[in-house]
């Protein structure tokens, strides 16, 4: 006797479903079997099924699901399958992990050169910046010392310089470069071109700036007293301030009527011998010139044109032009240690 799986009433054997709750009962190896080719004239027993196939029956019965079973595969293919998939996953870790380091590499490698490069621009921009700087600075200077030395030479009528080291070693003032007219406030107060401006009424100079500024608060016709060095000694005077807008009066000459000497290069020279007095001597004399008819050499050393005291090249320079040509002028000079006086024509300065 076997009992129902559902609710576990007793059924019987003839029992296809339970009495109580209608499940169908499990069929026996016995329903399952054909007994046909053992016994080919029995009557064939159909087979009952265990339920119903038509689905609005109390006593329908879902059929079975079948899945295919997996194939079983070789004992050798799971370790070769094994090693291929390790090896895949390895060479694709090892290709990343390349190319990843390749990538940061090259990112690091563009980004330190873009880092120099703006670095570069920066540093090009800063120097650039300075040389600017510089260079306002420079072109500042540059116009405050035109504008301070064209004050000096309208107020005192000469043109201020620096004075060389090698010359004046321990001396401190304005150098006179030359006059600029002789009826300057500078001539009239009997100063010579070559000598060094050291005192303006009871103030020290030190150079062409504390003069400037000196002169910007002395008003125009103020006379003050001045010191000079000349020739190593201390020489006193008195200027009239003149006005530092309005330069003095000088005529003009045209370069037709300008005179011409020959004597070229000509570079100050101390000392005289036997004296201590500055002259010019002569580097170079142009052929066939008025220096080279009157028998001026190299090496002589101009003291005096006509008759007024030469120092600097620009004195003499503007002495020179002042002359006109054809007009007889006498030059002193010394060759040696011997003075000497030449009377020459000049010539046209054209």
């Amino acid at each position: 006797m076997a009992s129902c799986q559902g609710c576990g009433t007793d059924l019987l054997s003839q029992d296809r479903f339970c009495k109580n709750c209608g499940a169908p009962v499990a069929a026996s190896v016995e329903d399952l079997a054909d007994t046909r080719p053992f016994d080919p004239s029995a009557p064939r027993v159909a087979t009952v099924p265990t339920g119903s196939l038509d689905p609005g029956s109390p006593r329908y019965a879902h059929a079975a699901s079948t899945y295919p079973m997996p194939q079983s595969s070789s004992p050798l293919h799971h370790p070769f399958s094994f090693i291929r998939n390790l090896f895949g996953q390895k060479m694709f870790l090892l290709l990343g992990s390349f190319l990843l380091l390749l990538f940061i590499g090259t990112g690091a490698i563009v980004g330190r050169e873009v880092v120099r490069a703006r670095r570069a621009q920066r540093a090009e921009n800063a120097r650039e910046i300075e040389r600017s700087r510089r260079a306002r600075q420079v072109k500042q200077a540059e116009v405050a010392r035109r504008s301070m030395e064209e004050a000096i030479q309208n107020a005192m009528g000469f043109v201020p310089d620096a004075l060389v080291p090698a010359e004046y070693p321990d001396t401190q003032g304005v150098f006179v470069k030359n006059l600029i007219s002789d009826d300057s406030p500078a001539a009239v107060a009997t100063i010579q071109a070559g000598d060094v401006l050291t005192a303006l009424g009871d103030q020290p100079v030190r150079d062409s700036s504390e003069l400037g500024r000196m002169l910007n608060s002395t008003k125009p016709g103020t006379e003050l007293a001045v010191k000079l060095l000349r020739d190593e000694e201390t020489v006193s005077a008195r200027i009239r301030i003149g006005s530092q807008t309005v330069p003095p009066f000088q005529s003009k000459i045209n370069p037709r009527d300008q005179g011409f000497l020959g004597a070229g290069d000509v570079g100050r020279r101390c000392c005289i011998p036997g004296t201590k007095r500055w002259g010019l001597e002569i580097h170079r004399i142009v052929d066939n010139s008025p220096a080279d008819l009157s028998g001026l050499q190299l090496g002589d050393v101009i003291t005096e044109f006509d008759k007024q005291i030469i120092r600097t090249p620009e004195e003499l320079a503007r002495r020179i032009h002042a002359v006109k040509p054809r007009s007889k002028v006498k030059v002193k000079f010394y060759r040696g240690n011997s003075e000497q006086t030449v009377e020459l024509i000049m010539g046209h300065g054209w």
